[in-house]
């Protein structure tokens, strides 16, 4: 939920335009700013003042805590021509949200964080927990140092400066193992692994977390990881299962017996299929959506579990830009050229967006008749594990180097589509 507070006529007019724009998102504050802004702070997600930014910073200096549960807070000046990220730029999404509130008035967003100033991917932004020195290796990339890149698989990310490569004396590195970490390494902590569960009915949360914790523990993997347990259906209504999900922030993710049953495990276990009709329900479940198995079934008095890896996909988007007028594009299409790492496309439609493209940007592209090649060549691309946009014009079953995409496409990527806006372009 969006804080709306407002002093002035004049701000009491845009906050009701912005309150119009996102129905049902936000809620308006009355009363003096010293009142309603500390009340809005405790209850909302991000705040919107249309209030000088110096008034502003004085009202909520006493009430800033930490970047991680601070909200994110917005300044719009009097005549809404600037939209100014204040508070909370990365991890409350203040960025974000100027560049929300500036498109509802057709105002600039002011940006400040450097590494969103330059379109540098925040290395505490990418959905992923982070351990070590993310803020030096972030200063590395603005100053233009060299930066190695290491990691245990190639996953999708965003575009990285072309001074990030296999060498230099600072490293990003990207594994779900526990390693010991430099002054100038930051560990990045991808959604690689699910735990597969087993429990007897009365379960305790705490016996399942530390069943979980010293299996992880004995194989050397970091908790920060896991990205879901997984177990039988039979087990759904298991409430230390629910609890312990609840209490790490993890899914929790149920299969039918019948599936788990076709699912290939290391070991039978033969009272485990007398009951749930599955040879290992925790490495069953485990395995079901996970390609890997890392840690074997292991037990407690009441609980059993196993850990699987899951291999990274590369990421495809099928970006229709539409009949080419910038203010047909849609904000999807904006977001998936932003995050990828290579963008393709025919020179006559990549012509079109270029600008939007963040440096580190690897574009590849075709020209008229080269449509399929085109598309063999992104396709490729998310295959060796790249997020990856393939631009066309319009529908992806309609423009042809998408329309191929689609074909070419294997199970092995994810494949996402983004059609453009009907407008007569040229396919």
């Amino acid at each position: 939920m969006i804080g709306l507070i407002a002093v002035t006529a004049a701000g009491h007019k845009a906050a009701a335009r912005l309150a119009h724009a996102w129905p049902g998102q936000t809620v308006s504050y009355d009363g003096p700013a010293r009142q309603a802004l500390p009340q809005a702070w405790a209850q909302c997600d991000g705040l919107v003042c249309f209030l000088a930014v110096g008034a502003t910073v004085r009202l909520i200096a006493p009430l800033l805590d930490s970047k991680w549960t601070d909200p994110a807070v917005v300044c719009v000046d009097e005549s809404a021509r600037y939209a100014v990220a204040v508070v909370g730029g990365h991890a409350a999404g203040a960025n974000a949200l100027a560049v929300r509130v500036a498109g509802v008035f057709g105002a600039d967003a002011v940006i400040t964080t450097a590494t969103d100033a330059v379109s540098l991917p925040g290395l505490d932004t990418l959905g992923w927990p982070t351990e070590g020195a993310a803020g030096t290796v972030s200063r590395a990339l603005l100053d233009g140092e060299p930066v190695r890149l290491e990691g245990d698989a190639a996953w999708p990310l965003p575009p990285l400066p072309a001074t990030v490569s296999d060498v230099g004396e600072y490293r990003i590195l990207i594994t779900d193992r526990v390693v010991p970490v430099d002054a100038r390494t930051v560990v990045l902590r991808p959604p690689s692994l699910i735990v597969g569960v087993m429990a007897e009915s009365g379960v305790a949360a705490d016996e399942v977390l530390d069943l979980v914790g010293s299996a992880l523990g004995e194989a050397g993997l970091s908790r920060a990881c896991v990205t879901a347990l997984a177990t039988v259906d039979d087990q759904a209504g298991a409430a230390g299962l629910a609890e312990a999900a609840q209490e790490r922030g993890w899914a929790l993710v149920t299969y039918p017996a019948s599936q788990l049953a076709t699912v290939e495990v290391p070991q039978v276990r033969r009272t485990v299929r007398a009951r749930f009709r599955s040879p290992s329900a925790a490495e069953a479940a485990a395995l079901a959506g996970a390609d890997e198995l890392v840690v074997p079934e292991r037990r407690s008095a009441a609980a059993a579990v196993a850990v699987a890896r899951v291999r990274p996909r590369g990421r495809l988007a099928l970006v229709g830009i539409g009949p080419g007028a910038r203010d047909l594009l849609t904000p999807r299409a904006v977001a998936e050229l932003r995050r990828a790492s290579v963008v393709a496309g025919l020179s006559q439609h990549l012509d079109q967006i270029g600008d939007l493209l963040p440096p580190g940007t690897r574009v590849l592209t075709s020209g008229p008749g080269e449509e399929e090649a085109c598309a063999r060549a992104a396709v490729k691309e998310a295959q060796q594990g790249h997020a990856v946009a393939l631009v066309g014009s319009g529908d992806p079953d309609v423009c042809a180097p998408t329309r191929y995409a689609v074909e070419l496409a294997g199970e092995d990527i994810d494949v996402v589509s983004v059609p453009g806006v009907a407008g007569g372009a040229v396919a």
